[in-house]
């Protein structure tokens, strides 16, 4: 996960100098534990070997579904949980035997698909779980899956140890998977998703815009704008609280302003592609509501300009 595109954060100075010169956050006794964590945290991602991931290699598997059989009988079950499990209240809460993508409200088969871009920690799951609410769609979302492989809670690195499993569990990207994937099983009925991204590559967006339109999809392009300062410490802030780890340096040097440079291509150059835009602000207090930026007709953003409004 850590590219040349992002800052080394692993010593206690370098990460020192980030929290307090970058983020701006005041270094106390009572909260500098932090250091020593990211630095810890940053060590193990430096020293994974990523041919290791659990998608392609046996070598940090759970013993219990270590074996290729096996893993492809526990990557059905998670799909299966997936399509017949309601979504949980918490992201959070979700484990293997509880929680899925089910919307909570009755389903609804219109072939609608709206893809929310934004940076780590920028809100994007809250915005889903509205829309997903109002449209009656699923989640189709890598990190649910993500926390129901057993590796994923277990090492530190395990959200990237499982990426490329749960990204298949999703989404059924590699040409083979021996199994259909929960945005298969959704296209045969064209049943609404929600499809929370990054948004980092133009071309990753493309690439599910014109998988989700040969399906029969009408897809709709939402951006989460969250500054990546504020986004960076609210993963910071996350990662204290869950121990989930995004490296700091990737979402502030990496990503940076990518999601809002991808949006912005998108409705310059591929407008005919998609059904609508919009964009939403989540740099709001806690306990408010996000605030609407703009959004084209048909948009969903438009419901929370009439929050807004009233």
């Amino acid at each position: 996960m850590i590219t040349n595109k992002s800052r080394l954060l692993d010593t206690f100075e370098l990460v020192e100098h980030f929290v307090i010169n970058v983020l701006g956050v005041e270094l106390t006794e009572e909260n500098y534990g932090m250091v020593p964590k990211i630095v810890e945290a940053e060590l193990n991602l430096e020293n994974f070997d990523h041919l290791n991931v659990t998608y392609n290699s046996k070598a940090y598997r759970n013993y219990f579904s270590r074996e290729d059989e096996h893993r492809l009988n526990l990557r059905k079950a998670i799909v299966e949980e997936l399509l017949v499990e309601k979504r949980l209240a918490s992201d959070d809460d979700i484990q293997l035997g509880k929680g899925g993508a089910a919307p909570i409200k009755p389903l609804r088969q219109d072939g609608e698909a709206f893809i929310i871009i934004g940076l780590p920690a920028s809100g994007k799951s809250k915005i889903a779980n509205h829309i997903a609410d109002e449209f009656g769609a699923y989640i189709l979302d890598s990190d649910y899956a993500k926390r129901k492989l057993p590796e994923y809670e277990k090492l530190q690195f395990g959200a990237t140890l499982v990426h490329e499993e749960s990204t298949n569990i999703i989404f059924g990207e590699s040409k083979k998977i021996g199994f259909k994937s929960l945005l298969q099983n959704l296209e045969e009925y064209k049943i609404n998703c929600v499809i929370p991204k990054i948004g980092s590559k133009i071309e990753g967006i493309l690439h599910l815009n014109e998988l989700l339109n040969l399906n029969g999809y009408k897809c709709h392009i939402i951006l989460i704008e969250l500054d990546r300062i504020k986004s960076t410490r609210r993963a910071l802030k996350r990662f204290m609280r869950t121990k989930r780890y995004v490296p700091l340096g990737l979402i502030f040097d990496g990503y940076a302003n990518e999601p809002s440079l991808t949006y912005y291509k998108l409705k310059s150059d591929y407008r005919e592609n998609f059904e609508s835009f919009g964009i939403i602000s989540t740099d709001v207090n806690i306990g408010e509501s996000p605030k609407f930026v703009e959004g084209t007709e048909n948009s969903p953003v438009l419901a929370f300009k009439e929050e807004n409004d009233g």
